[in-house]
This record gives structure tokens, sequence and C-alpha cells, in this order.
């Protein structure tokens, strides 16, 4: 495969999405950096859509057919779709989802076939540690998390409870990643009769839009029952995007987040190594997050 003017398709799950947004432009300032073009798609949310659409583009002949896909796939890690790739000789690199077939795959395609993910479990230790500069007596924590069962959401949950403090007392709302889910999750639990002998000290949740959410809800209910304490509460969140969770935490409307970075622009990174360098790409490559701020220059709640 030549990497010149190398054509890449980036499917992602949803046009509306700020994170897939900021996915989409960081893929596409890095191929400029490299000479590829980009092409980015959205399947809607939809795994079916999403495997029809990649399907569609790797039977295709000519300029149509991409020499490399980039997918954050939506449910499963899509096997046979990447089989398919890897018979068309068309490149598969998955994020944010650790896929064990890509190195059998890569030992029968001659195309690159990798996985690139940020390491979620030390998200989740970080979380963890920031929780424990916030609260180094212990207290309570209200933790809102992503859609249940989700990989990212095991793996952040886990980390953090490996690193907090056991004085730590965590109360665990579910969200889906959205600040109005968030927002209706964290009502409803302080709506409840028994939240006001647990009121929380800081609301810790796994992306920075639920953290926002829970915020909202807390200054919605604070407002109609004249509660001091509510306005006492910390916020973090994670994936510190920078026109989002790392402005919020500069402006002073959450305390912390952890910067995860864009995973589309190392992939093509990893990518044009490999063709551009010979430098063969690993199977899986861990993206590393970083407090910010960083932990010394929190402050206790």
């Amino acid at each position: 495969m030549s990497s010149q003017a190398l054509k890449i398709v980036v499917s992602l799950h949803i046009a509306s999405s700020v994170y897939q947004q900021a996915e989409a432009r960081a893929a596409q300032i890095a191929a400029q950096k490299y000479g590829f073009r980009v092409n980015v798609i959205y399947a809607e949310g939809d795994a079916v859509t999403q495997s029809e659409q990649l399907l569609k583009l790797i039977y295709s002949s000519g300029e149509a057919r991409p020499d490399a896909i980039i997918l954050e796939p939506i449910g499963t890690g899509m096997i046979r779709v990447a089989q398919a790739a890897a018979k068309a000789g068309v490149g598969w690199i998955v994020l944010n989802r650790e896929v064990a077939y890509v190195a059998e795959l890569r030992g029968s395609s001659r195309a690159p076939m990798f996985a690139i993910t940020t390491d979620h479990l030390e998200s989740g230790r970080i979380q963890g540690r920031q929780l424990n500069a916030l609260l180094p007596r212990g207290g309570t924590v209200v933790y809102i998390q992503g859609p249940s069962g989700h990989p990212v959401v095991q793996a952040r949950t886990e980390g953090m409870m490996e690193t907090k403090d056991p004085r730590i007392n965590v109360r665990r709302l579910q969200g889906r990643w959205e600040e109005s889910a968030a927002t209706a999750a964290m009502t409803s639990w302080l709506r409840l009769p028994t939240s006001g002998d647990l009121r929380p000290l800081v609301v810790a949740a796994q992306n920075d839009f639920m953290a926002m959410g829970a915020r909202k809800a807390v200054g919605q209910v604070a407002g109609q029952a004249s509660d001091e304490g509510l306005g006492k509460i910390r916020y973090i969140g994670c994936d510190g995007l920078e026109e989002h969770g790392r402005r919020w935490t500069y402006g002073g409307l959450l305390d912390a987040t952890i910067i995860c970075p864009p995973l589309s622009a190392l992939a093509i990174e990893v990518l044009a190594n490999e063709l551009q360098k010979g430098v063969p790409a690993p199977p899986l490559t861990l993206a590393e997050p970083v407090s910010f701020p960083i932990l010394t220059q929190l402050r206790p709640a």
C-alpha cells in the first residue's frame, strides 16, 4: 500500500456528538500533515448502518474504495467487516476498543491492521486520585457512569475504585454520556428522601458533559430548596476536550477533568509511521490520559 495521497475513511458514531466532531477535526488536521485524504462518515448511532456503509466501501472499486478505514465501532468490534477489509487489502484501524482479532488479520493481510484506545483503566485511576486530593478525609461522592455494560464504563469504574481512598463513599448513578441524561439522573437522586443524609461533597462523572449536567441539576434543586450545602459541591469530569472540559475547568465550572488525546489523530500518526517510515504498528496502542489540572493543584473540598 502506497502512502501517496492515501485515501482514508473515518467512520464515527453520530454527527451531533461534540466528542465525535472533535475526533473528525483531529483526523482532518493530522491527515493534512502527512498528505493523506480523509473522508469522515457517520452511522447515526446504528451498528447495522455502520456495517453496511463500510462493506459498500470495501467492495467498491476505483476511487470509491479507500486505502484504509479508521472506525469507532458501534456495538461489537465488527470482525466480519474487518475480515472483508483484510481480504480486500484495505487497512483497518479500530478506535476506542480493544479487539483481539487484529493481530490474526495482520498476519493474513499486507494492509495495516491495528487498534488504538485510551487507557481507560488509567483514566479511572486518575479520577480516583483526584477524589483523594479533593477528599483527603473521605466523604460522599456521586459517581455518574456512562451506558451500562459499555467497556469504557467498566474500565473507568474499575480504575477509580482501585485508587480511591476507602473512606470515600461512592453512590453510582447511570447516565448515557449526555448532559441531559445526567441532569435527569442527578435530579431524581437529589429528590430521594435519603439523599439529604448523604449530601455529596463531590460529583464525579465519566465525561465532562455528564458532570455539567449534574451541576445543572444541583443548581435547579438548590434554587427550589434553598439548600446551602448543595452550593459547596465540587465537580470533576473526563475527556478534557479543549473547547469544553478544559475550558469549563479554566472557567471554574469544573474543578478537574482528565485529558484524553484524540485517537483519530494518533491513528493517522501510527499509520504514517508504518507506511512512510516502515515502523510496524503494534496490534494495540494505548493513549495515556493526564489529569487537568495536575493533582498537586487540587485543593480539598
